[in-house]
């Protein structure tokens, strides 16, 4: 099925700005969730009430991220690349002033478009700037961005807010924004658009009926639907050292970057399934027990970067390169948005053999999905 069209060398330098700019897209989120409390404080409001100040970003994602890709491949993911960054410090810096609840809830909403951008654009020029032999390893790198980002904001976020509360916080992201744009701003291929025409229903039509553009977005729909409610719910389970909260998430990260590398060689949705189904006969096994799930964990973590490796892997065209992400970003914000609420209630209902029981459903749901459109696939290319 071969790749995306790539370059003759691939450009490492510009793969891990690139990257960067996953990293600082991810602190999007991580920089109100994981300083909830600071700004529950700041607001005089619950922590459950000012969380949807961390949902609006997602929001966007979910009802745009496939309109997105369209409109990237139609302006440019270079083009669309600069401008999200310049947006995203501007709004940024904008936040440090203190606005009120309702400005901030505006503000982020615009910040989710930003987001979107980013996530979509990143590795659309990715792909573009990798040799077809490397492509799979850039993608199961890009995979890694938001795991990353979230465990290097953990660590350094407390001395931040320490040393200047939350102006702080996000005086620095504005900050880290605008000097990747400048360097980029350089550094970026001079991408030309396509004429496409665009509307969001024909968007989601396209997207959707065309089995190679929606593929990896299947996959890491099913992936999302697991993967942060498990971080949430599955360490309290488990009983074990503080430590283990962060070891899974770790594990999971080895197991996306490891799906780039095993994609050189193996067919990334052919991973993909593999590693739902073994996920599942790890669950059955035992998934609570801390030997089991450590494994189990780095299974779960192919899967991502199995799904960003099938993206030039069953796509050629720029266009559908884009589409593609597009389809990514807005199914993996559905997923995560409805997989936490999902396990609270199975957790709720029967104990921790409700977080086992729904894993091995949804991982043998994603197996035969993926399984069932790669036939169709096959049956296309007929």
């Amino acid at each position: 099925m071969g790749g995306a069209m790539g370059q003759v060398r691939t450009d490492w330098v510009l793969v891990g700005l690139l990257w960067a700019v996953g990293l600082f897209a991810a602190a999007q989120f991580g920089k109100i969730s994981l300083a909830l409390p600071q700004v529950a404080a700041a607001y005089e409001r619950s922590e459950t009430s000012v969380a949807l100040v961390v949902s609006m970003v997602g929001f966007v994602g979910i009802a745009m991220g496939a309109v997105v890709g369209g409109l990237i491949a139609r302006l440019g993911a270079s083009r669309m690349m600069l401008a999200a960054l310049a947006l995203g410090a501007v709004l940024s810096a904008v936040q440090a002033f203190g606005l009120s609840y309702g400005w901030l809830l505006a503000v982020r909403g615009i910040e989710g478009l930003s987001h979107l951008i980013l996530v979509v654009a990143a590795p659309t020029l990715m792909v573009q700037v990798a040799a077809t032999k490397d492509q799979s390893v850039v993608m199961g790198l890009w995979g890694t961005f938001f795991g990353v980002s979230f465990a290097a904001s953990a660590l350094i976020l407390p001395g931040i807010l320490r040393a200047g509360g939350l102006p702080l916080v996000f005086w620095l992201h504005s900050a880290g924004l605008l000097v990747l744009g400048v360097i980029l701003l350089f550094r970026l291929p001079r991408t030309s658009g396509v004429h496409i025409r665009q509307n969001w229903l024909a968007e989601h039509r396209l997207i959707y009926t065309t089995p190679r553009i929606f593929a990896p977005a299947l996959g890491f729909f099913w992936h999302t639907l697991m993967f942060v409610a498990l971080l949430t719910y599955l360490p309290p389970v488990l009983g074990a050292a503080p430590w283990i909260a962060a070891a899974l998430p770790i594990v999971s990260l080895a197991g996306t970057f490891a799906a780039g590398w095993l994609a050189r060689y193996v067919a990334p949705d052919q991973i993909a399934i593999a590693a739902f189904l073994g996920t599942s006969l790890f669950m059955v096994a035992g998934g609570s027990v801390l030997w089991i799930a450590l494994p189990t964990f780095f299974l779960i973590g192919l899967v991502p970067g199995a799904s960003f490796a099938a993206i030039p892997y069953f796509n050629t065209k720029s266009t559908a390169v884009a589409r593609a992400n597009g389809a990514m970003a807005q199914l993996g914000n559905v997923g995560t948005t409805a997989g936490t609420p999902l396990f609270a209630w199975g957790l709720a209902q029967v104990g921790p053999a409700g977080l086992s029981g729904l894993t091995v459903v949804l991982s043998l749901a994603g197996a035969a999905a993926l399984w069932a459109i790669r036939q169709k696939i096959g049956q296309d290319a007929d």
